[in-house]
């Protein structure tokens, strides 16, 4: 049940952010900010002191912070404990390298509590690690710039959210049961999927609220990210394809959730070209390539235009290496990272 004095439970996955925790946390520390939040530190079974620092913040501010310690289970086990001891009206995520606008959440929070819509958007803002300097901020849906009114998803078109924007009624996804598997990297697709099957309705803010840290290493768009998880984008993939089959009956979600996860099934092929392009990777390639068409037709056909791809097929993948090594001098001029915009 909902406690109606929190207007936003946030989720914050946390494994091994000693070093970054204190600055997301620290978004929520303004006095009207505080009384309105309530934050869910998910210590994933972290070897280092993010468990410490988290029980920190719940001392001092109890009736903000919530330390839930678990047993490593990746950034899916996270979402599902924060589901489940959820209590605020609305549902958002943050990992715990990154943060919140201490400017513009005092004002999104009085945007939440005038709304009565399943699903809020907000901008979100990119910056780079290092400098920490603001690289872009992402709105997806100007168009709606400047609408205070609740909207019915099917208005939205193929439009969907990334995972960055997206705010959820904790009620939508409790009475859903919506939950994300487990010890698997790239679950935020999967999330906002289910999120989204399980939404009716629709607001728009423009301010930015999450900011998105990228160039740390290690991070799953990264291209060392890629080559470490990249069958588990795919595995994720899959369980999103078999979800829109079975479980989306509404013509125009159907609709938008085709349209998100054929870019998903473009981004693993990408993920295949960045790889070393070995003998075991081509044999992945081809079979990631074979099941599309086998089990997703539909999928494969909307995939099957590209120079590279139509000569790979033709060939049995016999230029495999080729590609991929035009790919990997192409991931360097862009400073080995790829950003997926859902």
């Amino acid at each position: 049940m909902s406690d109606n004095n929190k207007i936003l439970s946030v989720s914050v996955a946390a494994y091994n952010v000693e070093s970054t925790l204190r600055e997301a946390l620290d978004s929520f520390l303004a006095p009207e900010v505080l009384e309105q939040v309530e934050v869910l530190i998910v210590d994933d079974g972290s070897k280092d002191s993010t468990a410490a620092i988290g029980r920190e913040y719940q001392e001092q501010y109890p009736g903000t912070f919530k330390l839930i310690s678990k047993e490593n289970g990746g950034w899916g086990s996270t979402l599902n404990a924060a589901i489940e001891a959820a209590s605020g009206r609305y549902f958002k995520q943050l990992d715990g390298d990154d943060y919140y606008s201490v400017e513009n959440l005092p004002i999104f929070l009085k945007f939440l509590s005038e709304s009565d819509a399943d699903m809020i958007c907000t901008a979100f803002a990119i910056f780079e690690d290092e400098s920490g300097g603001v690289l872009s901020v992402e709105s997806r849906i100007r168009e709606f710039v400047g609408i205070n009114q609740t909207l019915n998803l099917k208005e939205l078109g193929t439009f969907m959210p990334a995972m960055h924007a997206l705010t959820v009624k904790t009620k939508v996804l409790q009475d859903a049961k919506v939950r994300i598997t487990e010890h698997c990297f790239y679950t935020d697709l999967e999330f906002v999927v289910k999120a989204y099957n399980n939404c009716r309705t629709f607001a728009y803010m423009e301010l930015p609220i999450y900011m998105y840290r990228i160039g740390r290493s290690g991070q799953s768009m990264s291209v060392e990210g890629i080559r470490k998880h990249y069958r588990e984008h795919q595995k994720v993939l899959f369980t999103c394809l078999d979800y829109l089959n079975t479980e989306v009956t509404d013509v125009y979600k159907k609709a938008a959730l085709t349209r998100r996860l054929e870019g998903a099934c473009t981004m693993q092929y990408m993920f295949y070209y960045a790889l070393e392009c070995n003998s075991q990777q081509k044999r992945e390639f081809k079979e990631y390539d074979r099941t599309l068409m086998e089990k997703y037709p539909d999928f494969f056909e909307k995939t099957a235009g590209g120079s590279r791809l139509k000569i790979l097929r033709k060939t049995n993948f016999l230029f495999y290496k080729i590609f991929g090594r035009q790919n990997t001098e192409q991931d360097r001029r862009n400073k080995k990272h790829i950003f997926e915009g859902n």
